[in-house]
């Protein structure tokens, strides 16, 4: 009775532990940032890529600038060689869905007012980071599994030895 216990308490350690690295590999990383300014009507292009996990997400467009007119129009839009896949204007954020190993373009494009006729922005990609809920139902599942397989081995093991 003494190993089955160890033997629980072993595969909950380990079921714990892949739930921890789960929760911390699923948090929110940038996958592209920058900070840049326009001068006059202008249009800037970056290149990215998402990385080799397809997934969702967040384009976010921030006005940096000091002065309260600082732009006419900004706006940004995401796309691939062949799609626009979201587009914002002024500032906020919006969601796409990304593909393993693709190049997106972020285009920037806008149009500086002011005393200087120059404005600042702030342009950042994150991948979009799984729920905590949901981790932590697969990882109930897993442990359900896991002690449901060990209670059958124990079943078939008592059977065996009653025979």
């Amino acid at each position: 009775m003494k190993t089955c216990t160890r033997r629980t308490a072993v595969r909950f350690v380990v079921v714990f532990a892949c739930m921890l690295f789960t929760t911390t590999a699923a948090m929110a990383a940038p996958v592209f940032e920058t900070i840049d300014y326009i001068n006059g009507i202008e249009g800037l292009t970056y290149s990215f890529d998402t990385g080799p996990t397809p997934g969702k997400f967040e384009a976010t467009l921030s006005d940096l600038s000091f002065g309260p007119l600082a732009f006419e129009f900004l706006g940004l839009s995401i796309s691939t060689a062949s799609q626009t896949l979201g587009t914002i204007e002024d500032h906020g954020t919006f969601h796409f869905s990304g593909m393993p190993e693709t190049t997106y373009y972020a285009n920037i494009f806008g149009v500086a007012a002011g005393d200087f006729d120059t404005g600042l922005f702030g342009v950042q990609v994150e991948a979009v980071p799984l729920p905590p809920s949901l981790v932590m139902i697969f990882s109930g599942l897993l442990l359900i599994v896991v002690v449901r397989r060990q209670s059958l081995a124990t079943a078939q093991s008592t059977l065996r030895d009653a025979v």
